[in-house]
């Protein structure tokens, strides 16, 4: 099958009909298959842009859904759908793995299935539609198929916990590491009281949150934390195969 007839069968499985192909085809442009060419385009911008749109969307779709959820909730529900295994489950749900460009080397080691290139192809594919449609169709599609994997949203629990998730990624990946919290600053009344909690990791703060109790804050603070490292990582992987 050529290039223009997998293009078409994509679009015709996703359910959108690019009036740029051009755009499709740079977010399906892993950076392995210009390996011999860097100068080339590849689909880390467009990943760049679309990790901003899929934030947008469901914090906008999260807000008007919750209206008494508190910022913590909201940022909890909102980590619950965007995180990494959400995102690859959501790109292996459309089946861009069969689209996505890689060099020739890292297709045969299955790099088209690896969880950093989903993820990174499904956040281009979002910037791409984006770019194309605008907000409007690219909000329908990304709620179209967040309800096909986990359901209504209203309906899909925090099925993570921040604290829990966080130590065992430090146990992974630094595992002489000490995680210790602390509330550096309490204020407001007894019957709203606002806590403000800070993580720390070898002595580092790596994590900052606010909320109407301590577990709130430390579950906060441990989120953001977990999403500054787990990014940090990611941004030091190799852009190649």
């Amino acid at each position: 099958m050529s290039d223009k007839e997998n293009l078409l069968l994509f679009q015709e499985q996703i359910g959108y009909r690019f009036e740029d192909e051009s755009l499709l085809l740079l977010a399906l442009t892993h950076p392995s298959y210009h390996e011999h060419d860097r100068t080339k385009s590849n689909n880390q911008r467009l990943e760049f842009l679309g990790d901003s749109i899929l934030s947008l969307i469901l914090t906008d779709e999260l807000y008007h859904k919750f209206p008494h959820a508190d910022e913590g909730e909201l940022t909890q529900r909102r980590s619950s759908l965007i995180r990494g295994e959400s995102l690859t489950g959501l790109a292996r749900q459309i089946k861009i793995d069969s689209f996505i460009l890689l060099s020739v080397s890292d297709r045969k080691n299955n790099g088209h299935l690896r969880d950093s290139t989903l993820e990174d192809a499904m956040e281009a594919l979002i910037g791409a539609i984006y770019l194309d449609g605008g907000l409007g169709p690219v909000r329908d599609l990304v709620m179209k198929w967040i309800t096909q994997f986990v359901g209504k949203i209203e309906e899909n629990e925090i099925t993570h916990n921040p604290k829990g998730r966080l130590q065992e990624w430090i146990q992974e990946n630094m595992a002489d590491a000490k995680i210790k919290y602390q509330i550096s600053k309490e204020s407001g009344p007894a019957h709203n009281k606002h806590f403000e909690a800070e993580i720390l990791i070898k002595g580092k703060v790596h994590g900052f949150g606010v909320g109407k109790s301590k577990k709130a804050a430390e579950n906060i603070a441990a989120l953001k934390a977990f999403e500054f490292l787990c990014n940090d990582k990611r941004e030091q992987r190799p852009a190649g195969p």
